[in-house]
């Protein structure tokens, strides 16, 4: 059977960082109550049309997940399982935010097949985690963190941050040393982007943040220190051990399909790009009708390109790049002469060519937004 993913949107926060420009709102129990029916309606609803595809991948992602309540989990736990086909040992991701786990909520995600866990670190000193909004502290994450591995969970990743204000690289390595002593399975390394409608984007000229120049050297610290500590790169920000790669976002990567529930969630399916209002009310009024929420058709950049750029675009995001026999495979081309400028890029070390994939290098990744400008045909 063919194969999708499923991304649930749990679009609730105690608390939002100073950084976050993602859909998400206050969250109250009858508010929580009547979103957890309207989600789980949907997927009833929707359900019918994946019958002939097997899910192999689930990612609960927000907002807080870990803000619901065992209960609420529990029951829409129950209804992916019942309404979804889920392959045996599909991968399992709920995003956790340290400080609002339970041994309770803990228990909840195992029965209903949780198998891995997303932890959203970000840093290991306590100010800067205050400076970012953050509602935990490093004895919360590692209270969190030690709940997890005693619960069994042994498929556990950490989200990092670098380019923070007035962070030092001095910062940045005892994060990295600290995160890396925990021996989770997987670690991510974000760059700060300050987005215009967030509380930073409104003290940006404020903010103490590194240039260019210091954060591409933040970004080679952190390759170089989780490549000699066993993390192999295999996406511009992801680093996993051996067979620990996160199989849902590679989808993404991968151009593979997969279906979103929830406000603002995405989905890519039998070959088109869409998601859902980011509004709560809308979402939850539609469904207590019975009736889906309507599909917005994607219009940004991305989604603009023709199937050969997106295609390019979303295999330079890996680390190995893009294979030249398989892209003449896909589209009976050769890819030196669809995109000829990328010979500069090989000849500058931004990209590496071992005679069968072009892939970017460290310093390629740093500036990948750029390259792709360049070869790219739109």
């Amino acid at each position: 059977m063919r194969k999708l993913g499923a991304y649930i949107h749990i679009p609730f926060c105690e608390k939002k960082c100073n950084y976050c420009d993602f859909y998400s709102s206050p969250c109250s129990e009858g508010v929580r109550d009547s979103y957890i029916e309207a989600l789980c309606k949907h997927i009833e609803l929707e359900a019918p049309l994946y019958k002939d595809y097997e899910f192999d991948t689930v990612y609960i992602g927000g907002g807080t997940p870990s803000i619901l309540t065992p209960n609420s989990f529990e029951k829409l736990g129950k209804t992916i399982k019942k309404h979804l086909n889920l392959t045996q040992g599909a991968e399992f991701t709920i995003e956790i935010n340290p400080g609002t786990l339970t041994l309770e909520k803990l228990i909840a995600y195992k029965s209903q097949g949780v198998n891995r866990l997303s932890i959203g670190l970000q840093s290991t000193n306590d100010q800067m985690l205050v400076s970012l909004g953050r509602i935990h502290t490093l004895k919360d994450f590692e209270e969190s963190y030690f709940l997890a591995r005693e619960c069994g969970f042994d498929n556990v990743s950490l989200d990092l941050m670098y380019g923070l204000p007035n962070q030092t690289l001095n910062d940045l390595i005892e994060t990295l040393e600290e995160a890396i002593s925990y021996q989770p399975e997987h670690i991510s390394a974000y760059c700060l982007k300050v987005e215009e409608n967030t509380p930073f984007g409104k003290i940006e000229a404020s903010l103490n943040l590194p240039d260019e120049d210091f954060e591409y050297l933040m970004y080679e610290t952190i390759v170089e220190k989780l490549r000699e500590n066993g993390y192999s790169q295999y996406e511009i920000s992801n680093f996993s051990r051996a067979g620990r790669r996160s199989q849902h976002n590679l989808k993404y990567w991968l151009s593979q399909e997969y279906i979103g529930f929830g406000p603002s969630a995405h989905s890519f399916f039998c070959g088109e790009r869409y998601s859902y209002k980011p509004s709560l009310s809308e979402y939850v009024e539609s469904l207590s009708k019975d009736m889906l929420p309507v599909k917005q058709l994607e219009e940004n950049f991305e989604h603009s390109l023709d199937k050969m750029d997106e295609y390019v675009m979303l295999r330079f995001r890996l680390n190995d790049g893009v294979n030249t026999s398989e892209f003449y495979k896909e589209f009976g081309k050769e890819f030196a002469k669809e995109y000829p400028q990328i010979e500069q890029f090989v000849r500058s070390g931004h990209v590496n060519f071992d005679g069968e994939k072009y892939f970017f290098s460290t310093k390629g990744f740093f500036v990948s937004n750029y390259i792709l400008t360049q070869i790219l045909k739109f």
